[in-house]
C-alpha cells in the first residue's frame, strides 16, 4: 500500500489527511487530494497542473503514522501553518511588518528543505514576496506624491506672498500716481492764476500808459 508521512495535507483545502472524507487519494498526474476535495472537482482536470484524469483511477493512500519520526511530522505541521498564514493574509490582509515577518519565516523554512518538497508553499512564498514588493513600491510612490504635493503647496504659498507683495507695491504706486495727478492739477491752477494776474497787470499797465499819454497830449494843446 502506498503511504504518506504524518503531517501531510491536501493540496487544495490544506487540511491534514486522515480517515474517511480526509483520506488521501492520488490521481494520475501524481498530485494528492483528500477524498472530500476529489469529490467536489467538477471538471476531470487536476486543480494544480490541469492534466486530465479519471476519478475512477484515483488511488487511495495510507497515512503512516508510525513510519515517520516526530521531526518530519513537525516539518509538515510547520509547512501547513505557514500555508494557512499566507491564506489568512490573502483573505484578511496584513500590515507590511507582518508580511515581511511571514516572508522571512517562509524563506527560512524553505531554505532548510529539499527543493522538490512543498511546491505549493514555494509558489505562495513567491506570491507573498511579490505582494511585499508591490506594497513597497506603492509606499514609495505615495511618499513621492506627498513630497511633490508639499513642494507644490510651498510654491503656491510663495506665489501668493509674491502676489500680495506686488499688490502692495501696485497700491503704493497707484497712491503716488494719485498724489502726482493732484499736484499737477494744483500746479496748473496756480499757473492759470499767475497768467491771469500777469494779464491783469499788463492790461492795467496799458490803461495807465494810455491815461498818461492822454494827459501829455492835453498839456501840449
Amino acid at each position: 500500500m502506498l503511504c504518506l508521512g504524518p503531517g501531510s495535507s491536501c493540496d487544495v483545502c490544506l487540511d491534514p489527511f486522515g480517515d474517511d472524507s480526509k483520506a488521501p487519494c492520488s490521481i494520475e498526474c501524481g498530485h494528492v487530494f483528500c477524498s472530500d476535495c476529489l469529490d467536489h472537482i467538477t471538471r476531470q482536470t487536476c486543480p494544480l497542473c490541469r492534466e486530465s484524469f479519471d476519478v475512477r483511477s484515483a488511488v487511495k493512500l495510507h497515512v503512516d503514522v508510525d513510519g515517520c519520526g516526530a521531526a518530519q511530522s513537525a516539518t509538515y505541521a510547520q509547512a501547513r501553518r505557514l500555508q494557512r498564514a499566507i491564506a489568512d493574509v490573502a483573505n484578511e490582509g496584513a500590515t507590511e511588518p507582518r508580511l515581511r515577518q511571514l516572508l522571512a519565516e517562509c524563506k527560512t523554512f524553505l531554505q532548510s528543505q529539499s527543493r522538490e518538497l512543498f511546491e505549493d508553499l514555494r509558489v505562495s512564498h513567491r506570491m507573498l514576496a511579490y505582494l511585499c514588493e508591490v506594497r513597497s513600491k506603492l509606499r514609495a510612490q505615495g511618499q513621492e506624491v506627498a513630497r511633490v504635493e508639499a513642494e507644490n503647496q510651498a510654491l503656491q504659498e510663495d506665489l501668493m506672498d509674491l502676489r500680495i507683495h506686488k499688490e502692495d507695491e501696485i497700491a503704493q504706486l497707484e497712491a503716488e500716481k494719485i498724489q502726482k495727478e493732484a499736484l499737477i492739477v494744483e500746479l496748473e491752477r496756480l499757473n492759470r492764476e499767475e497768467r491771469d494776474r500777469a494779464r491783469d497787470a499788463e492790461l492795467e499797465a496799458r490803461r495807465k500808459g494810455m491815461e498818461m499819454q492822454g494827459r501829455y497830449i492835453e498839456q501840449l494843446e
